[in-house]
């Protein structure tokens, strides 16, 4: 099978990418799909070596520089030349304060891509008189988390060899996402791939979302705005909780997604519910490739709140094994065969380990600073709008601990809200570690000061004062 079709040279795209096209079409005007990255350089970069650091990175990366057009009634990817896509974008900042820049930065996160015309990638950078921020931006159709990483590291690498006056030391990349589109229709055609088919709709069957109560009515149409939350465990508590999933031989992110489960069992009543958790089906022959590489896959809980928390995490340690055996098959088909009413899922949970990115940029993820070419380089966190799910939870392992960032639908929820549901979060991962003999009711909710807070409201109440 050919990587490409006779229509002028198009590829055919991935289910998961088929999916979003849709979801692209059906709302042109949403960033919902718009994956935000960016940096602070002190001093501000050349931006003459920076545009060639950006047109080089669009050149090693095909993905970058594609457009999505329809042909005969599908979708398809057609791949441009180096310099249309891509372009580095300079602005001039030279007396904007922090405050201000932040609302730029968001305000260009925030502005949709036109697939069709312009592609799925842009990079800007805003030039202040002592420093600069550079954001690179994609659309979800182009890129994965892995992908974001790898494109800041290539990214930055071009940035340095050329001020250097050198070539930027990239490996050849080995396959292109043609690969895997190739290898997904074989699966798909393959008594394997019924398998898988038959595993998810067991798993669907009978069960339900996981599904908070709002704070703000349900709108009829998605808003897609979102806010995100974002805390660094402390290190020691970072340590306890490696130890504790080592002892109990569970993965760390087991012990996060059952603690998860836990607390939510504890905010809904339901004792039989789903979570999704995007899964990487990157295969080490694309590891350099920049392209879709993520699937949601349904993690199933059955649990009530007699059950104590290790076994939660023990269970859930053992769906997501189950689960990412067969993470392959395309998340559209299931939500297809289950011909359900509403989404299948509500609330995500999902962990990216930085140490694949190397020690540089995963350092940087820990809040360490780059040296580039002479530029003092920090991580920014970028908000964007996070409206795919109602709540999404992200655990980032770095070498120096453990980050989550909760993102979530700002038209559903208030902020109070969600600041308990993760100080509730934390709890319950510090009891999976420290006490998973306990049942799940008897978890606490509140620690010993705000339950005095809570008390002594309640006693001013119940007095008139």
């Amino acid at each position: 099978m050919g990587h490409t079709d006779p229509i002028g040279g198009a590829m055919p795209l991935s289910v998961g990418q088929e999916g979003l096209w849709l979801l692209h079409k059906l709302a042109p005007d949403s960033a919902t799909y718009n994956l935000a990255g960016g940096v602070r350089m002190e001093p501000a970069p050349d931006p003459e070596v920076l545009a060639r650091a950006a047109r080089a990175l669009t050149e090693r990366h095909p993905m970058l520089r594609s457009v999505y057009v329809e042909a005969d009634g599908s979708p398809r990817r057609l791949v441009k030349d180096p310099g249309d896509i891509g372009e580095l974008v300079v602005r001039d900042v030279p007396d904007a304060d922090d405050d201000e820049l932040e609302r730029l930065v968001a305000a260009e996160a925030g502005t949709p891509f036109r697939l069709s015309d312009e592609g799925p990638f842009r990079v800007v950078l805003w030039r202040r008189r002592t420093d600069a921020v550079l954001l690179a931006l994609t659309h979800h159709i182009a890129t994965d988390a892995i992908s974001q990483w790898m494109l800041w590291r290539d990214l930055l690498a071009a940035y340095e060899a050329f001020a250097e006056g050198k070539e930027p030391g990239w490996a050849p990349v080995a396959v292109d996402y043609g690969h895997f589109v190739e290898s997904e229709r074989a699966l798909l055609e393959s008594s394997r791939g019924q398998r898988q088919a038959e595993f998810w709709q067991e798993q669907v069957e009978g069960s339900a979302p996981a599904e908070l109560l709002t704070d703000k009515p349900r709108p009829a149409v998605a808003s897609f705005t979102g806010a995100s939350l974002v805390r660094r465990l402390p290190d020691e508590l970072a340590e306890r909780l490696k130890r504790a999933a080592a002892e109990q031989e569970i993965s760390q992110f087991a012990l996060a997604l059952g603690s998860l489960q836990a607390l939510l069992n504890r905010w809904t009543g339901q004792s039989d519910f789903l979570i999704a958790c995007p899964a990487s089906v990157r295969r080490s022959a694309a590891k350099d490739v920049v392209g879709y590489y993520v699937n949601p896959v349904l993690i199933r809980a059955v649990f009530d709140r007699n059950t104590p928390l290790g076994e939660v995490t023990a269970a859930a340690n053992d769906r997501l094994r189950q689960a990412t055996a067969r993470a392959t098959y395309p998340f559209p088909l299931v939500a297809q065969a289950a011909a359900a009413t509403g989404p299948l899922f509500r609330i995500s949970m999902t962990m990216v380990t930085t140490d694949r990115f190397g020690s540089e940029l995963a350092g940087a993820v820990a809040g360490v600073p780059l040296d580039v070419a002479g530029l003092t380089t920090t991580y920014l966190e970028i908000p964007h709008l996070e409206g795919q799910c109602d709540i999404t939870f992200e655990v980032t392992r770095d070498v120096q601990g453990l980050t989550i960032a909760l993102r979530y639908d700002t038209a559903l929820f208030e902020r109070d809200t969600m600041d308990r549901l993760f100080d509730q979060l934390i709890r319950f991962m510090t009891a999976a570690g420290d006490t998973p003999e306990r049942p799940v009711s008897r978890i606490p909710l509140t620690d010993a000061a705000q339950k005095r807070s809570l008390l002594a409201l309640g006693s001013n109440a119940g007095d008139g004062s």
